[in-house]
């Protein structure tokens, strides 16, 4: 047994053994209380040591709709088109758009919403300070309003940044909105072009000339949102965008000229709201290069498709609202005392495209074809260009905006009508502000969101499918989002100008 090979006992052993401990303990008592004292010393200066907790981050949701996957989708055929404000060349008489799953070479940046307020909060910082930032100036951009380029962002932006954004929502009605443009902003990501452009004829569109208008405005909804190259999680499919498009101008630098001005407009509006928001030099310089053509185009009243030869209500109104977003972004071409002369003189020639007793806006000629479109042309216009609210031709145009709502279909019911006439009325509504943009907004809100494409983003998820008219017919899925996104965005796209 154990106990007997170590002494016979086991008890005797294990006496003998506690014995020899205490005699050990007696002849080493003294360095044994000092070897204690020093352990307990030093486990005591230790607990005094602070000990930083790991921030536990917060939990962020991305909250998207899901709904049962939906049937395979049917577009009709598009044929017998009717090209009105925006004629442009057809080559196919149908387009087919299939819901299946789309293999994505440019994966969307994913990023919460918690996320992105903390990210777009940067242009806090960008947006500055100034004694007189409430007195808007006459023109976008331009004036005491406008602290310059050391001061921060231009007047007429700055509700883009967070602070902004969420101000400008709750003062203007903007509940309810922020997931739409979030899933739509997906949406658009998800189906950019590997080269960075956005190809509306994949998405029942016809625009097949020309890809910078469609991969203009897609940019814009980003930027309009507060998002650029720079800022908030769609850093790379902005900076994508906006490298296609400084290609496209740079290959036609001596003559930028694209899909009838209308293009050209668009460009120079996304280059320069990207030069606005810290895009590169090489921007700047492209946008300057539109801008200056249409500067040289111009013959004294206003432009049509292919210079300033002839008037053209709806794209003039394009391209001076670029030349706004020129002159805001600073650019060289805008600095000039020919580009002053333009706008004053341009002033003169929209008060003859606008009947004040009628509130009707003319397309071509003064008491041409006239149309709510052309009115809502007219009244942003107006508005930019510096015209009071009080203006007869704001105020009439408003009433009949009134009436419109009620009878014309392009806002309220089940589905949406011309996407043209209702982001031009959504721009001059909301700057008129009163009782039309309250009727406005309401209507807007619930056809928009109604009518939004619910699901996956990879497929259709966000989208809005194409409705009547020829800018949706012939731009498609694509620019049919792009222009609804910037719809929902009138809360803090645009400051008010009066």
């Amino acid at each position: 047994m154990a106990g007997e090979a170590n002494g016979g006992d086991g008890t005797a052993g294990e006496l003998r053994k506690r014995g020899g401990a205490i005699i050990f303990l007696q002849n080493h008592a003294n360095e044994f209380m000092i070897s204690m004292a020093g352990h307990a010393a030093v486990l005591f200066l230790i607990s005094l040591i602070p000990v930083k907790k790991e921030t536990e981050l917060p939990k962020t949701t991305m909250i998207i709709e899901q709904t049962a996957p939906e049937e395979k989708q049917e577009i009709k055929q598009i044929t017998d088109v009717k090209v009105r404000d925006m004629p442009v060349e057809v080559v196919d008489d149908s387009t087919e758009i299939v819901e299946k799953e789309v293999n994505v070479e440019n994966p969307v940046e994913t990023t919460s919403i918690s996320e992105v307020s903390d990210a777009v909060q940067e242009n806090a910082v960008l947006a500055g300070t100034s004694d007189n930032a409430n007195s808007p100036p006459a023109i976008l951009g331009v004036g005491a309003g406008n602290p310059g380029a050391n001061g921060g962002l231009p007047y007429g932006y700055k509700s883009r940044s967070k602070n902004g954004k969420m101000g400008a929502m709750k003062k203007h009605g903007g509940a309810g909105t922020e997931n739409a443009v979030d899933l739509s902003l997906r949406w658009l990501a998800e189906h950019q072009e590997y080269d960075g452009s956005w190809d509306p004829t994949k998405y029942e569109g016809k625009w097949f000339s020309e890809k910078v208008s469609s991969t203009g405005l897609a940019l814009l909804a980003f930027l309009g949102a507060g998002y650029s190259e720079n800022i908030g999680p769609f850093k790379k499919t902005v900076r994508k965008g906006i490298s296609w498009l400084n290609q496209a101008v740079e290959e036609k630098k001596d003559n930028p000229y694209f899909g009838r001005n209308y293009a050209s407009a668009i460009g120079l509006m996304a280059l320069s709201e990207a030069s606005i928001f810290g895009s590169s030099t090489q921007t700047k310089v492209n946008a300057n290069r539109i801008a200056q053509m249409f500067i040289d185009q111009y013959k004294g009243t206003a432009w049509r498709y292919i210079d300033g030869s002839d008037q053209d209500l709806s794209v003039s109104g394009w391209i001076i609202l670029s030349l706004k977003s020129a002159k805001a972004a600073e650019l060289a071409a805008l600095k000039t005392d020919r580009a002053k002369d333009i706008f004053e003189q341009y002033k003169k020639w929209v008060i003859t495209m606008t009947d004040e007793s009628r509130g009707m806006g003319y397309y071509e000629k003064p008491g041409g074809r006239e149309s709510p479109q052309m009115a809502w042309v007219g009244m942003f216009q107006r508005q930019f260009l510096g015209f009071p609210k009080n203006d007869p031709f704001l105020v009439k145009a408003s009433e009949n905006t009134l009436q419109w709502i009620e009878t014309k279909g392009w806002i309220g019911g089940d589905k949406l009508g011309d996407i043209y006439g209702i982001y031009y009325g959504t721009l001059a509504t909301f700057q008129q502000q009163g009782v039309v943009w309250k009727a406005w907004n309401v209507k807007m809100k619930d056809s928009i969101l109604n009518t939004q494409r619910k699901g996956d983003p990879k497929l259709l998820g966000g989208s809005w499918d194409p409705t009547t008219g020829i800018t949706a017919e012939q731009g498609g899925r694509v620019m049919m989002t792009a222009l609804i996104t910037l719809c929902l965005e009138i809360y803090y796209r645009y400051e008010l100008m009066n």
